[in-house]
């Protein structure tokens, strides 16, 4: 005989617990995907995404977990060839860098610790010796939830600009998005992604 006492929790990382409300939330019909309700829906997600991400930019939603947004981030910005300067943290920024890779780009990587954080000058260090402005992005992890690593994304945003390199800086925030700042246009990010499982506790595939 099993004996439950109370809500069951799943103790893991990603996907986190969804609070009450937003279960309640789900239990009712869909509506009309050609409705002026749905229209309205939509457009009032994608204002409050951006909110979130503190940006005066669009914001787009996918279907798609968050290897799907590291896809769509890097096919919308690069094309095959481009070289991306990878910094790692932990596991999700080498798995974004094999991402680009499989993806035709050309990837290299910051050798980091998984029990630190990136080192900014490390970062403006090899981005003043790129003269030709080879590396076209720089994509690391606000939080890499393999390690636990929180990374300062505005003193990395700051480095790119102190270096005086065009790349594109982009970010994952995966776990990061609702639990602790970004400020996507003060920080100097051009590309972020998340998604919808951690710090935002709806159901995961957004």
């Amino acid at each position: 005989m099993t004996v439950r006492a109370g809500r069951e929790f799943l103790a893991i990382p990603g996907p986190t617990t969804m609070p009450d409300t937003v279960l309640q939330a789900m239990h009712r019909p869909a509506i009309d995907i050609y409705s002026k309700q749905m229209t309205e829906l939509t457009e009032s997600l994608l204002r409050d995404i951006s909110k979130l991400f503190a940006t005066k930019g669009k914001s787009y939603i996918y279907i798609a977990n968050g290897h799907g947004a590291w896809e769509a981030a890097l096919t919308n910005v690069l094309s095959r060839g481009d070289k991306v300067l990878v910094l790692e943290s932990g596991r999700f920024a080498i798995g974004w860098g094999n991402a680009a890779s499989l993806m035709g780009a050309e990837v290299e990587v910051l050798k980091g610790d998984w029990r630190r954080a990136v080192r900014p000058h490390e970062v403006e260090e090899r981005l003043r010796r790129d003269t030709e402005h080879r590396i076209k992005a720089v994509v690391v992890v606000q939080i890499d939830t393999a390690s636990g690593v929180q990374n300062d994304i505005e003193a990395i945003g700051k480095a790119i600009k102190a270096a005086n390199h065009p790349a594109l800086y982009m970010v994952d925030t995966v776990a990061s998005l609702g639990c602790i700042p970004f400020e996507m246009d003060k920080w100097g990010v051009d590309v972020a992604m998340s998604g919808s499982q951690k710090g935002l506790m709806t159901p995961p595939g957004l």
